[in-house]
């Protein structure tokens, strides 16, 4: 995925969950997900609890849809199906750009709301 382009989709968030007000609601919630579980998928895959981490990674895949790139719910997809068949080597290959991105995607939300978008 490209770095210059913006993780979240404010327009397709608006499709899927209703007006400003809504998505305005719903941001901060966003940005708390995505702190507790970049937190929460450390400590799982540095434990080496595939487990643990494709628990919290099922609940990203039916939240970042709604907000993020195809490509970025996609990484989701396939680090849970990684952790889940236990595949420990390819999943601790793939959490560095999921996590990255999930940083971006976090800065994007936080300058969203300071901005008061």
């Amino acid at each position: 995925m490209a770095a210059s382009m913006p993780l979240l989709r404010y327009a397709q968030a608006l499709q899927m969950v209703g007006g400003p007000e809504v998505i305005a609601s719903l941001l901060p919630v966003l940005l708390k997900t995505l702190d507790d579980d970049t937190v929460q998928l450390d400590g799982a895959l540095a434990d080496g609890d595939l487990g643990r981490a494709a628990v919290v990674l099922h609940g990203l895949k039916g939240v970042l849809p709604m907000f993020c790139a195809p490509d970025m719910a996609q990484s989701v997809v396939q680090l849970e199906a990684l952790c889940k068949s236990a595949f420990m080597v390819e999943a601790l290959s793939a959490w560095p750009a999921l996590r990255a991105n999930m940083l971006l995607l976090r800065e994007e939300v936080r300058v969203i709301i300071e901005k008061g978008a």
